[in-house]
């Protein structure tokens, strides 16, 4: 049943796959070809013999000059339509786009990055076929499994609202949110804290503020910049080893390792400190200099912004 409406998008494929293979004809119609001896950038200077040096042999060794294209190329539709094929499938297509951009003029050889401009037609070619059609191919054959169970359900005593109530049912289970039993308690008012939405809203804004900064890190940086930056991040730091200290206050150990999230937190934390002390006495010994120490604790950081 999935096949019936697969083939009539398998023929809507195919006309765009041929009109893609015509207008790429149009584009590198013979652009794709170049001679064997890289010193001859025309078809008219590749003739005659040329040296080869060939690797573990001292003596060179004469060969033919050819003028050939390229494994894939644009020559004719058929080729065309191959060539998009190995595009679409992802092996080796940035070859044959650099390939592309290189495409000079006919009888002429490549020039590196002669057409940039090409690359729009290999972006679009992206957009209309690995991600769009894929996408088709797969959500008909969702829809057609769907459609076969909501047709298997018809033949029973219930509907499909009826059966998703029934798993709904069976599948759920009750949230759990952990609160001190003592309301009085130093405890329960951290956990207030900590579970209050201005709380959350304000370690948000830290990691927003943080993956900034590490925006900011570039190359070459002047040593100022990177005194601050430096600084910034043990104060971003500060703030979520604070947060973690606060949270392991109000849940507890038990309480605060049974989230995912809170032991991912917490490792981040650990190894942005360790790796502050870290570089902290490896500048101190002056064994290698501070400006091209590693700045691990950046990528640690980015961890926690993420």
């Amino acid at each position: 049943n999935s096949l019936k409406n697969v083939i009539n998008i398998l023929i809507v494929y195919i006309l765009f796959q041929f009109i893609f293979a015509v207008i790429a004809v149009q584009l590198f119609n013979g652009r794709f070809y170049f001679c064997t001896d890289e010193s001859k950038s025309t078809q008219r200077e590749c003739k005659g013999m040329y040296f080869v040096f060939e690797e573990g042999k001292t003596l060179p060794k004469a060969e033919q000059r050819e003028w050939k294209p390229r494994c894939f190329h644009y020559d004719n539709v058929a080729a065309a339509m191959l060539t998009l094929f190995a595009v679409q499938t992802g092996e080796g297509w940035p070859q044959v786009l650099q390939n592309s951009m290189a495409a000079t003029y006919v009888g002429m050889g490549p020039i590196q990055n002669f057409r940039i401009e090409m690359s729009i037609f290999y972006i679009v070619y992206f957009v209309v076929f690995p991600f769009f059609f894929v996408n088709i191919f797969v959500a008909l054959i969702i829809i057609t499994f769907q459609e076969q169970g909501e047709a298997e359900l018809q033949d029973g005593e219930i509907d499909k609202n009826q059966k998703s109530c029934i798993d709904f049912t069976i599948q759920a289970r009750p949230l759990e949110r952990y609160m001190p039993n003592k309301r009085n308690s130093f405890k329960y008012k951290i956990w207030r804290i900590v579970v209050s939405t201005p709380f959350e809203y304000f370690i948000m804004m830290l990691i927003v503020f943080n993956t900034l900064l590490l925006m900011m890190k570039y190359r070459d940086a002047p040593p100022l910049l990177d005194d601050i930056l430096q600084v910034m991040n043990l104060v971003f730091t500060s703030f979520f080893l604070i947060e973690c200290i606060l949270k392991l206050i109000a849940f507890g150990f038990k309480n605060f390792f049974k989230d995912p999230w809170n032991i991912f937190d917490f490792t981040t934390v650990i190894g942005s400190i360790v790796d502050a002390l870290v570089l902290e006495l490896v500048e101190r010994n002056r064994e290698i200099p501070p400006r091209q120490s590693p700045n691990g604790q950046i990528y640690l950081n980015g961890f926690d912004a993420s």
